[in-house]
């Protein structure tokens, strides 16, 4: 496992900042009223209850798509707010290094994979 160096935290850095700004937008779109999907607009002439369930079920997924879009885009913050006060790559639990390779391929990873898998073991 590598330590994360300068280099590889400023490419990471501009990989997320493009993703939060691609999140941002289509995230803004998904809200927009003008251009959001209603009921209605999917339910249209309702001809069966199994109809009505496949809108509401659009419907229902379109919200989900739009809470995990924010939840990505909290996640993105806070991994530059990590950078900006120079703990990028700091494990929050135990304070050892998170790997290059596992911020490479998580960059908003904010614990190293042992500490991951030990928070991901608690009830």
């Amino acid at each position: 496992m590598s330590a994360i160096n300068k280099q590889h935290i400023a490419t990471l850095k501009l990989a997320m900042e493009a993703e939060l700004a691609r999140l941002l937008n289509e995230t803004k779109d998904e809200m927009n009223p003008t251009l959001r999907t209603s009921f209605a607009d999917v339910s249209g002439e309702v001809t069966t209850h199994g109809d009505e369930s496949i809108a509401e079920s659009v419907v229902d997924l379109d919200n989900a798509m739009i809470g995990i879009h924010l939840q990505k885009v909290n996640d993105l913050y806070a991994a530059l707010d990590r950078i900006q006060a120079g703990v990028y790559g700091i494990c929050g639990d135990c304070g050892e290094s998170v790997s290059v390779e596992r911020l490479t391929a998580y960059p908003t990873a904010k614990r190293c994979i042992n500490c991951q898998t030990l928070h991901e073991k608690k009830p």
